[in-house]
């Protein structure tokens, strides 16, 4: 389970029936939505109660519910980024079919969570209480989550899963995430091993975990190579006047100066306008220069399968589910981690460079 390094207890019943000034079993009706024989709780008492588990960041004990039979067997699933609709091209598309199916075959539901809003960010604590707070546990999706949100989860007590390598301060994150550093550099010695002798790497954004630029790293000091003939090429900051289309000619410009014959591209909204700035300045592709992706899109160009990494989506979905009942059965077991490999896209657009 996720646990930060500086433990808190965690808030109980009792603590937010001292703070309301009303009896634990009060408190039990209202945060369980449920009439318990003889009590009646009152609209300003029940207002008062949801103030203090609020206030105090109370969430329902998950191994307690346990113990009292009391199980929903509900998994939660939250995510920061926006997901709909989910049809088959969509990035979370295959994550989100692998967790249903992993919950469906455990006889779970699922609870998704995904529109509350904090200063026009999402937010898992947008009405100041975990927003999976009805779930035995939850799944995290996305990459801007915020870490004082994870630490919270964590301080809580509550278990939960993130989709995707995290590195957060103080809390040892639960993940199951994709081995991009390993699938990147298979992709390098692959390029190596066809007869590329410069290649470029094109930084174009700040990963959570930069699992990409360590894979092309990584395979660079295998192979000996030096720092002109693997080149990080820094695309991470743009005018914010800059079209997208423009964006893409300039990286495209970079990389030709570059005078690699193998260009990896973490991702970039830009790909179009970049992939006709090289036509553009007389560079046939993939003969001239050989383009290889590493985001997992299975993206085409001008009709032109790319050649990229294959990010084991499906399964990822599942092992999150697998991982996140492994807590919920017990709590103190972790954090637990899990990297998949990723495959190959061959696409068309890795060849053997021009002699």
């Amino acid at each position: 389970m996720a646990r930060s390094r500086t433990a808190r207890r965690r808030v109980s019943q009792a603590d937010v029936a001292r703070a309301a000034g009303v009896s634990t079993g009060i408190v039990s009706s209202v945060v369980n939505n449920k009439s318990y024989g003889s009590i009646r709780v009152s609209d300003a008492t029940r207002q008062r109660v949801l103030a203090a588990v609020e206030e105090l960041g109370y969430v329902p004990d998950p191994v307690a519910r346990r113990m009292a039979g009391g199980s929903n067997r509900l998994i939660g699933v939250f995510t920061y980024e926006a997901v709909f609709p989910i049809n088959a091209q969509n990035f979370y598309h295959e994550f989100l079919v692998g967790i249903e199916e992993a919950a469906d075959e455990a006889e779970h539901n699922l609870l998704l969570v995904t529109g509350a809003r904090r200063d026009h960010k999402r937010s898992l604590y947008a009405s100041g209480v975990n927003g999976l707070r009805l779930a035995d546990g939850g799944l995290l999706f996305g990459s801007s989550e915020p870490a004082e949100e994870v630490r919270r989860l964590a301080q809580e007590g509550f278990p939960f899963v993130v989709v995707g390598e995290r590195d957060y301060p103080d809390v040892d994150a639960s993940y199951s995430a994709a081995d991009y550093r390993a699938g990147t550099a298979a992709l390098v010695r692959r390029a190596w091993d066809l007869g590329h002798r410069r290649l470029a790497f094109a930084n174009t954004h700040n990963d959570p975990v930069p699992g990409r630029l360590a894979g092309f790293l990584q395979a660079k000091e295998e192979l000996g190579l030096s720092d002109e003939d693997a080149r990080v090429i820094d695309l991470r900051t743009w005018d914010p006047s800059v079209t997208v289309e423009e964006q893409g000619v300039r990286a495209a410009q970079r990389v030709a100066a570059s005078g690699a014959s193998v260009v990896f591209i973490q991702g970039g909204g830009w790909l179009t306008g970049f992939w006709e700035e090289l036509k553009r300045a007389g560079l046939a592709l993939p003969e001239d220069l050989s383009v290889v992706m590493l985001r997992g899109d299975k993206r085409d160009v001008d009709g032109v399968p790319l050649t990229d990494l294959d990010i084991p989506r499906n399964e990822m979905g599942r092992e999150a589910v697998r991982l996140l009942l492994q807590l919920i059965a017990d709590p103190d077991g972790g954090p637990l981690r899990s990297r998949l490999s990723c495959g190959i896209r061959e696409g068309a657009t890795l060849v053997a460079p021009r002699l």
